[in-house]
């Protein structure tokens, strides 16, 4: 199984202005900096939750179907599946539609059920393609609040350290505890 993003998010769940002004700074000298700073934190905080901030697309590929049709979607939270398409033999592709499986949002992580309408891919790699929608939503105000903090802390400490020292590139503790808050329970029976 492999993943690619389609479409990132169209905004940032902090503004360079909130940024600049958790910071203190004024004038718009290290703007391009602090932007980056912002993607790049967004980043790191949805790989340490396994959670996708704000509203993306991306694309999942798969060899063939999972036993018993169950696929255990690898992002989240997932908002819809736009796309199901099985490649035949000679590369061309079929849309399946909504009918040919079911999205369960019910647990994390969402789960598709495929039925048996979906045959397997005469295209020996990759032949199944499934296009998801995920995020908390649009704006930065479906965030989390604590995942804004987050963002927002690792974003200040990147720039306050700026490569120097032993810890520069690490996740503060703070930063950590506000972010792994967010990870999935796994309980155990």
């Amino acid at each position: 199984m492999a993943t690619r993003l389609l479409s990132a998010p169209v905004v940032e769940p902090i503004t360079l202005a909130e940024l600049k002004a958790h910071l203190n700074l004024d004038g718009s000298g290290e703007d391009e900096v602090l932007t980056t700073l912002v993607v790049v934190a967004r980043a790191t905080i949805e790989r340490l939750t396994g959670k996708l901030l704000l509203t993306q697309s991306w694309r999942i590929t798969l060899d063939r179907l999972p036993p018993g049709g169950m696929l255990r979607l690898p992002l989240g939270p997932v908002q819809t599946v736009s796309a199901v398409r099985v490649y035949d033999a000679y590369g061309t592709a079929t849309t399946w539609p909504g009918s040919s499986y079911t999205l369960d949002l019910v647990g994390e992580p969402a789960r598709l059920l495929f039925n048996d309408s979906l045959p397997n891919p005469g295209k020996r790699l990759n032949g199944i393609e499934i296009d998801v929608v995920a995020g908390f939503g649009a704006t930065a105000a479906s965030v989390p609040a604590e995942l804004v903090q987050a963002v927002k802390l690792l974003a200040a400490h990147w720039y306050a350290t700026r490569g120097d020292g032993p810890n520069a590139s690490s996740v503060p503790d703070d930063v950590l505890a506000l972010a792994l808050g967010h990870r999935g329970l796994k309980l155990i029976a």
